[in-house]
């Protein structure tokens, strides 16, 4: 892919992801720390459309991004940075793996349930010291498993409008 192309993809899928973020924001979920994960569709639209090192700036941009206009900084780039790092290599390592047989609705929520994980791990290590959070993951991983099937399915929409340059 042509370098401007590659930069301007970046742009594109951190733009819509950081947006997507922000936006989210503004409409609350019936359960606390719930999001839908909007933000995400740019993430998987890059792992599907660019390399891993250009995901992994989008992954920066919308992570940081999101956390400056959302508010409450420490907090979200704390649990957010390194589960979204964490999802999207294992969402990288699947599609790599599993290759034409797989779809960003499967890829999306094995990523969702690797983010909340993630998350759980990151809030007892340095928040939470009781291990009473644990008893939340089941239902917070069913939630996640749900909107990340959502995502994808809404990735996949989009997916089709976009052109894919195999160099």
């Amino acid at each position: 892919m042509e370098y401007h192309n590659r930069i301007a993809k970046i742009g594109l899928f951190a733009a819509f992801s950081i947006i997507l973020g922000v936006f989210e924001n503004f409409f609350p979920l019936p359960f606390p720390g719930i999001r839908l994960g909007l933000a995400n569709i740019g993430i998987l639209l890059s792992l599907y459309t660019l390399e891993l090192s250009d995901t992994m700036i989008v992954v920066l941009l919308k992570s940081l991004f999101v956390s400056v206009f959302a508010g409450n900084l420490v907090i979200k780039l704390l649990l957010s940075f390194p589960s979204t790092i964490a999802s999207a290599l294992v969402m990288y390592i699947y599609i790599r793996i599993t290759g034409k047989f797989t779809s960003p609705v499967s890829t999306s929520a094995l990523g969702s349930l690797v983010h909340i994980v993630c998350q759980f791990g990151i809030l007892k290590i340095f928040i939470i010291k009781n291990l009473a959070i644990y008893s939340f993951l089941p239902y917070f991983s069913l939630i996640s498993l749900l909107t990340g099937i959502f995502i994808g399915y809404l990735a996949c929409i989009v997916l089709k409008h976009i052109k894919v340059e195999n160099d």
